[in-house]
Formats: C-alpha cells, sequence, structure tokens
C-alpha cells in the first residue's frame, strides 16, 4: 500500500483543475520575468550589467544564486534565484512542468506544506553547486525554477508511480517511475557536455524531494501519536483532579454536617 494513501480523499486525485500553491507560484514567476525584461534596458543604459562582472547584470548578481556571494552573507540568494529565468522558453518549460505534476501533488500535501516543500526542494537544490564550486571554481550564477520542480516531479513520482503519462516524442505510455530514470538520463547526459543547465541543481532538488517525501508520513505519524498521548495524559489529569476535588467537597460536607449538629 502507498504510504501516502492516508494523506489523500480518494477523489480529488487526478482531478485536472489547477491547485491555488501552483496557480500563485506560476503567477509569481511570469510576473518576475516580466520585471527582468523592463529592467533590462535599465541594465544596457547604466551599463550595470558590465560593471556587475556577472552574467544576466545585477539582477543576477543580487538575486541569482552564485556560491561565493552566498558563503560570504547573501543567504537569502537559494530562495530568490527560483523565480529568475534566462529566457522565455526557460520559464516556460519550468511552468509547464509545474502545471502538470504540482497540482497533484499540492493536493496530498496541502497548500501551506505545498509551498513549504517547494521552497525547500529549490534552495537545498541549488546549495549542491557549492560542492563543483569548491572543486573548480566556478562562478556562473544558477537562475530558474528546476531545482524546486525537479522535487515536485519526484514527489509526484512517489505518490503515483504507476501513473500513466505521454511525453513527447514516445509514441507510448510509460509511468512515472520511467519518467523520472528518463530525467535522470537526461541529466547525466547534460553533465558531460557543455551545457548551461545546472544538471547538480536538478539532481539536488530530486534528492531534497525524495528526502521531503520520504520522512514527511513518519512526521505526521509521530506528530499524531505524539498528540493523542498528550491528550491522554491531560485527560487522566483531569479525571484525577475532578476525583479529587469530589474527594475534597466531601470532606468539606462531613464538616459542615458536624457543625450544624454541634448547634
Amino acid at each position: 500500500m502507498n504510504q501516502y494513501t492516508y494523506y489523500h480523499e480518494s477523489p480529488s486525485f487526478g482531478n485536472s483543475r489547477i491547485t491555488w500553491a501552483v496557480q500563485r507560484l506560476i503567477l509569481a514567476n511570469i510576473i518576475v520575468f516580466a520585471v527582468q525584461l523592463l529592467l533590462k534596458p535599465v541594465e544596457a543604459l547604466l551599463f550595470v550589467q558590465w560593471n556587475s562582472g556577472v552574467q544576466g547584470g545585477w539582477v543576477n548578481f543580487l538575486f541569482g544564486f552564485q556560491p561565493p556571494l552566498f558563503l560570504h552573507g547573501m543567504l537569502w540568494k537559494p530562495f530568490t534565484y527560483q523565480f529568475l529565468h534566462g529566457g522565455l522558453m526557460h520559464l516556460f518549460m519550468n511552468m509547464l512542468w509545474l502545471f502538470f505534476f504540482g497540482s497533484d501533488v499540492e493536493r496530498v500535501l496541502g497548500t501551506r506544506q505545498f509551498f513549504r516543500f517547494y521552497i525547500f526542494c529549490g534552495a537545498l537544490g541549488v546549495l549542491a553547486t557549492i560542492l563543483p564550486y569548491l572543486v573548480t571554481g566556478s562562478t556562473a550564477p544558477v537562475i530558474g525554477a528546476s531545482g524546486a520542480v525537479m522535487g515536485v516531479l519526484v514527489a509526484f513520482a512517489m505518490v503515483e508511480p504507476d501513473r500513466q503519462l505521454f511525453l513527447f516524442p514516445l509514441p507510448m505510455p510509460i509511468n512515472a517511475r520511467a519518467l523520472i530514470l528518463i530525467v535522470v538520463v537526461l541529466n547525466i547526459i547534460y553533465s558531460f557536455g557543455e551545457s548551461s543547465v545546472s544538471w547538480i541543481t536538478h539532481f539536488g532538488g530530486m534528492g531534497a524531494g525524495f528526502v521531503y517525501m520520504w520522512f514527511r508520513p513518519k512526521i505526521s505519524l509521530w506528530q499524531r501519536e505524539k498528540r493523542f498521548k498528550t491528550h491522554q495524559r491531560n485527560k487522566k489529569s483531569h479525571a484525577g483532579k475532578k476525583g479529587g476535588d469530589r474527594v475534597g467537597e466531601a470532606v468539606d460536607n462531613i464538616f459542615k454536617f458536624k457543625d450544624r449538629d454541634h448547634r
């Protein structure tokens, strides 16, 4: 039995309607990309792109992820880089994956937890780029929602491993587990080439998604057991206190009865 069975209400899974958090995340990414486009002429006018020394200009410098800048105190970068994109196709592909797989995961986790999960996967995913920086000294900025989206994809495969999917240009449907395998192979291929794709961020996001989804049911079970035990203790304590009050009332009544006799 799937370990996430107790999470979701049976008829809701597979619902094609886009969920609240996924909708807001897609909208936020589109708005940020529009702001990026509006700022490009300003960057060119002020020559800030050249002065910053960072590919993409001062927006990437301030909000994209570069390991040395993060290690020197710019701690917001693992969160802000997720909403920047290098082009329309980059944005479109990430949001397309989020649209197709995010809603089902949100229905399982709930809206608040899905937001946390999404940001968690994106942040931990990009932190994996610190390792190649320490080895090679590469400081190219990382931008995009890919790390978070890869975490969502893994979560979907863990929740619905046998869901049948059509992946262009394959002529036959594949299940979610096979899709994960294809994505892993593609990223391994990227790692041997000169691609601009941050494959290590993808693997980092996938790993973060797996860890979160693996431990979440166990943590939830522990929390429920803890609440149940606390409730039982409070119930016993209340019962004991109530019993003690009854004994006290009985003793008071005895003395009151004796006082009346003496009168």
